[in-house]
């Protein structure tokens, strides 16, 4: 998810009422773990996401996600120089 978190960075989140596109997720994938990922849309039910990174896990291998597999939404982030409010992709809006 870099830019928007580096290494090292700790991820505070809360349980969403509702989803976003654009707000960055904490997803417990069923292949891949748990993984930080930004919302790109919402169809039938599922969510799709993608890294902000071009080398990030590309989208065909996250696939469509169920809303249950979602831990949290990003409302904060703890680096090295401190305190920041994740950042908000308008153009996946």
């Amino acid at each position: 998810m870099s830019p928007a978190l580096l290494d090292g960075d700790y991820v505070i989140t809360k349980k969403p009422r509702v989803f976003r596109p654009g707000f960055i997720y904490v997803i417990n994938h069923s292949d891949l773990g748990r993984i930080v990922k930004r919302l790109k849309a919402e169809k039938d039910n599922r969510l799709i996401f993608q890294g902000d990174n071009t080398s990030s896990t590309p989208e065909a291998i996250i696939a469509p996600v169920a809303p249950e597999r979602v831990i949290g939404q990003a409302v904060l982030i703890i680096g090295k120089n401190g305190l920041r409010a994740p950042s908000v992709k308008l153009e996946a809006l």
